[in-house]
């Protein structure tokens, strides 16, 4: 006879049709040979409830009743064994309050301290105020207040919850970004004689990527070519006309899925995943890193502790934020035969494979961590 599976409720922050991070692999992937698994989605654009294959989409305005408006629409909510939720502390309130008569198991998904983020800008610009200050505090403590309530904590790295919301109580099973085994790609050279850096993600103050771009405009070598795969192409215009001695070796793209990105980082030969060296940045490994060495190529990374303890000499590039060390690293990378370049890639990504940043052992350790509750 078989054994019926146990069930799992996963809301998260993220709008219909978006694929993001640990969700699609992990949870919507390999997690579901041990559990049945629905998805919570949000829409800005619909008024109605909608059920699509295993997933669910909620209109954004009940997010903050979001137990009550589903029992509405007919989910029993008493017949998940585990309701998670994904960075928003005012859903994560909610399930909190309905657990007792539910009676779920409640876990709390940090992939990102944003509100910290927000904060770590304002500081870096100088523009926080005291209001911002104690407003930051409170907000921190009322976050850490909720934790305290959860069954289990999955932050995105041990540092990140030692950084920002140590002396919870609350039992941690960190989730880093990890490699998807059934998107892995080897090793393809770019085309053409230039070497083919890409940056994927954000480019805002808080990242200062302009210190890559200032870097890249004392290059020597006019064998480069550098794609910035961003949602805002309109902000990294703006960004990138600011240097026009290297505007025609810069191309900017945009990813609507994940198989378009894949294919974007597939055509170049080094990623890019400098960040300053401070706290928000260096408590987790970028999930770029990890878009990066799906499709096995190396990439350059800032040189810190968090970087160090997964990446070696043999598999990354590592340089200080400062833009003279780039240049100096940029125009080794440069020189850099592809056959190197190649093996370094493959070698991160056999890595990221046999360790735990591989989404099939993650998905096995993350039941055992929860059947063990």
């Amino acid at each position: 006879m078989t054994k019926t599976k146990k069930k799992l409720l996963y809301i998260t922050d993220q709008q219909e049709y978006s694929e993001h991070g640990t969700i699609g692999p992990l949870f919507n992937g390999y997690l579901k040979e041990y559990y049945d698994v629905n998805i919570v989605y949000f829409t800005k654009f619909k008024n109605s409830f909608q059920a699509k294959g295993t997933d669910y989409v909620v209109p954004e305005q009940y997010k903050k009743e979001i137990a009550c408006y589903m029992d509405s629409k007919g989910v029993d909510l008493s017949s998940y064994d585990y309701v998670f939720v994904r960075n928003k502390p005012d859903i994560l309130k909610d399930i909190l309050q309905s657990r007792e008569k539910y009676g779920y198991k409640v876990g709390y998904r940090l992939s990102f301290p944003k509100k910290e983020e927000i904060y770590e800008a304002h500081k870096a610009n100088n523009s926080n105020t005291i209001i911002d200050t104690v407003k930051n505090y409170f907000q921190k403590s009322s976050k850490k207040t909720l934790l305290s309530k959860c069954d289990i904590f999955m932050p995105t790295s041990k540092d990140m919850e030692d950084t920002f919301y140590a002396d919870t109580g609350v039992r941690s099973f960190p989730l880093p970004a990890g490699l998807d085994p059934a998107r892995i790609t080897p090793h393809r050279q770019s085309d053409g004689d230039e070497c083919h850096f890409i940056y994927v993600g954000t480019l805002d103050s808080l990242r200062q990527f302009e210190e890559v771009l200032v870097a890249f405009t004392k290059v020597n070598s006019n064998n480069w070519h550098l794609n910035i795969s961003t949602l805002d192409s309109e902000y990294a215009r703006f960004v990138i006309q600011k240097y026009p001695t290297i505007n025609d070796k810069i191309s900017i793209i945009k990813a609507d899925n994940l198989n378009e990105l894949f294919a974007q980082v597939d055509d170049c030969d080094v990623g890019i995943a400098l960040l300053p060296n401070i706290p928000i940045y260096s408590t987790a490994i970028p999930a770029k890193v990890m878009d990066y060495y799906t499709c096995a190529i190396p990439t350059l990374m800032t040189d810190n502790a968090k970087n160090r303890t997964l990446f070696s000499e043999k598999d990354a590039l590592f340089c200080n934020f400062d833009s003279d060390e780039i240049v100096a690293k940029l125009e080794k990378i440069i020189d850099m035969s592809q056959e190197e370049i190649a093996k370094m890639g493959h070698s991160g990504q056999e890595k990221l494979l046999a360790h735990k940043r591989n989404y099939k052992i993650m998905a096995k350790e993350l039941y055992e961590e929860l059947e063990s509750l």
